[in-house]
């Protein structure tokens, strides 16, 4: 976890809770007679916090997050009156999350699963009969080939598209929607917060491919969001093609009635963003240069060591600059690899601590490590994370949920 894009999640949740009691209490001294101003001031503590939560894969934060949320949209929908049985469950639900924040990924051993079975009560307590299975029921909402990228529980889904609001799913690009205007996953969530409500959001890694696919050079992030902009201006919203909003019909899906909406194809990167090396090697090419390899082969910045039962892959001694700073490209790292991959051994990569592949790095050591994986090769770093390596990874939000769905293990880039 990185530790900048963490702080900056506790000191948000911090300011989102900082006088959360004293808006309880409020609550529960106008009872049924809700100020709609203050009531959503705390739906959107708890909203922001699920949020974040869910990006950085703190999942007993996000699940927590998600049930106060609920709680809180009925209370605003008046459908549940803020009495103070309600508002002492909730004072112990908010405070309970303040110290799942302050605990970080820690805070996912804890047991939670009473609170959350008693939120869950509150709401289902209040809602109408033909409802009551609502939090129970989930609906899925795939890509085009069929791979599910958000399961929503019914309740959800409906809460979120009520008063004349829409749901889109949107696409960003990690690399050229986000890093390449110098913002994080965060600083994106924040704005589109400020005009309506993001249910779900996760990175496909998958989408990468393996050395033996096409190149790419984009990391997907997807963000199911409710808003009441029409489809015909919400592309201005997000500064976004508009091939890449997707307007989701919720009606039809809660009825049975259609499957989820689709992802639309990524667009090309803007023009002012610089794509990151393309990186990948044919696979003759690769094979070619095997056959002439010798044990001392120099592929860009690396170096190519052969042991009996693995390659040793490291940074050549006159490639660290003087302050030690070491910058490795996506091509050289594609390159190499997939020349260690055409012989048929492990890989123990070698790198020093100042070691920062940079993005398109990144791409190529996700890419590598699906297709070591799928044939049986290990590929691992043969002294620990590089601190470079590491903080790249987690600057662009790489969890371990984003690298399990990818089929990538979390050792290979310090994530835990």
């Amino acid at each position: 976890m990185d530790d900048e894009i963490m702080a900056m999640f506790v000191e948000d949740t911090r300011e989102h809770l900082g006088d959360i009691e004293s808006c309880l209490m409020d609550m529960e001294r106008d009872g049924a007679d809700i100020d709609e101003e203050l009531v959503n001031k705390v739906f959107r503590a708890a909203h922001s916090i699920k949020g974040g939560a869910g990006f950085l894969n703190l999942q007993n934060t996000r699940d927590l997050g998600h049930k106060l949320e609920n709680v809180l949209h009925m209370i605003r929908s008046r459908e549940i009156a803020p009495d103070t049985r309600v508002i002492s469950i909730l004072l112990g639900g908010f405070d309970r999350l303040r110290s799942l924040v302050e605990m970080g990924p820690a805070g996912d051993a804890e047991d939670i699963s009473g609170l959350l079975a008693m939120l869950s009560d509150l709401a289902v307590e209040h809602l109408p009969e033909e409802k009551k299975d609502d939090l129970a029921r989930t609906v899925d909402i795939a890509l085009p080939g069929g791979r599910v990228l958000f399961t929503e529980d019914r309740l959800s889904l409906d809460q979120a598209v009520r008063g004349g609001r829409m749901l889109y799913l949107v696409e960003y690009d990690l690399i050229h929607d986000v890093h390449a205007r110098k913002k994080t996953p965060l600083d994106i969530f924040s704005a589109m917060e400020a005009s309506g409500l993001i249910l779900d959001c996760r990175m496909d890694l998958a989408a990468v491919g393996d050395l033996d696919a096409p190149p790419t050079n984009s990391i997907p992030l997807y963000v199911l969001f409710s808003t009441i902009v029409e489809p015909d201006v919400v592309s201005y919203l997000f500064a976004l093609d508009e091939r890449r909003i997707t307007p989701v019909d919720v009606a039809s899906l809660l009825a049975g009635e259609a499957p989820a909406a689709a992802a639309p194809p990524a667009a090309a990167a803007p023009p002012d963003a610089a794509p990151p090396t393309a990186f990948h090697v044919p696979a003759a090419e690769a094979a070619a240069s095997a056959e002439t390899a010798d044990p001392g082969e120099r592929v860009g910045a690396l170096r190519l060591s052969r042991a009996p039962d693995h390659t040793r892959l490291a940074v050549a001694p006159d490639a660290v600059g003087a302050a030690g700073a070491v910058e490795l490209t996506g091509a050289d790292l594609a390159q190499a690899l997939t020349i260690c991959l055409s012989r048929g051994l492990a890989v123990r990569l070698d790198f020093p601590p100042q070691a920062e592949p940079g993005l398109d790095g990144l791409l190529a050591l996700v890419s590598a490590a699906r297709t070591f994986a799928a044939r049986g090769l290990s590929l691992s770093h043969a002294d620990g994370v590089p601190a470079g390596v590491a903080a790249q990874a987690a600057r662009a939000g790489f969890t371990l949920r984003a690298l399990a769905e990818a089929g990538v293990g979390g050792d290979l880039f310090g994530v835990a």
